[in-house]
């Protein structure tokens, strides 16, 4: 993933999904680790040095694929709490993804 080709709303979208992912109600700790494939810790590293980190490594790549796929796809039952902690809709969200992830960025 190369992020210098991220708009500067891309890199803030995938912030908060990141930081969503790794620090808030949306996942139970019980099942994080077999929905993103990372510790939520790993996670939460990601989050605080992003877009600081290096494109390359999978654990980043597999943070933010995950990240963004999960608040779309898992059915967290926390809508009411999206708002709180990521700055667009599902339907915005989805779109950016869609274009990040068929763009090969992903």
């Amino acid at each position: 993933m190369n992020f210098d080709v991220l708009s500067v709303a891309d890199r803030i979208i995938v912030r908060e999904a990141l930081r969503a992912g790794a620090d808030e109600p949306f996942f139970p700790d019980w099942e994080f680790h077999a929905l993103f494939g990372l510790e939520r810790r790993e996670v939460r590293f990601i989050a605080d040095a992003w877009p600081t980190l290096s494109a390359q490594a999978q654990d980043v790549v597999l943070a933010v694929n995950n990240s963004l796929s999960t608040l779309l796809g898992y059915p967290h039952r926390s809508n009411d709490e999206w708002s709180k902690w990521i700055s667009v809709d599902q339907q915005l969200l989805r779109d950016r993804f869609r274009r990040l992830a068929g763009s090969g960025l992903m």
